[in-house]
């Protein structure tokens, strides 16, 4: 396999019979003469995730404490992410805390698989900084 030189993505690839160009990126690539297409998290899916996560906190037995800073945490995680460039560690730490409270006050394992799926799904774009997050799930 040749890397070509310079801001493009693309290489060539000779795999025994199969040929041609390969895009190393997101968007189309072309894979034994089929069309795929590769698309990186984008912030909409990961800001729904979050919605989603307030919905079901609305539904959590909390303390009137817990709800308002579990609400709190949950709003910076948005606003972490909500942004040109997201804020990854400052989401992470927000995430973690969020999680953390959740589980202290025992309705984590409680909440379901959509709730750990929207955690585990923040959590895994935002990288090794949350990898606390999944530990604790």
């Amino acid at each position: 396999m040749s890397w070509p030189q310079g801001p493009r993505r693309t290489a060539s690839y000779d795999f025994h019979d199969v040929h041609g160009p390969v895009n190393a990126g997101n968007g189309q690539q072309y894979v034994a003469d089929r069309d795929q297409t590769v698309y990186q998290a984008d912030h909409g899916r990961l800001l729904s995730e979050v919605a989603a996560l307030r919905q079901v906190l609305d539904g959590l037995r909390l303390t009137v404490e817990e709800r308002q800073s579990a609400e709190g945490e949950l709003r910076a995680v948005g606003d972490a992410l909500d942004r040109d460039q997201p804020d990854r560690d400052g989401a992470a730490r927000y995430l973690e805390a969020f999680t953390t409270r959740l589980r202290d006050a025992g309705v984590l394992a409680s909440a379901g698989a959509s709730v750990v799926g929207a955690l585990s799904s923040i959590a895994h774009w935002l990288g090794p900084s949350a990898a606390s997050v999944l530990a604790l799930l």
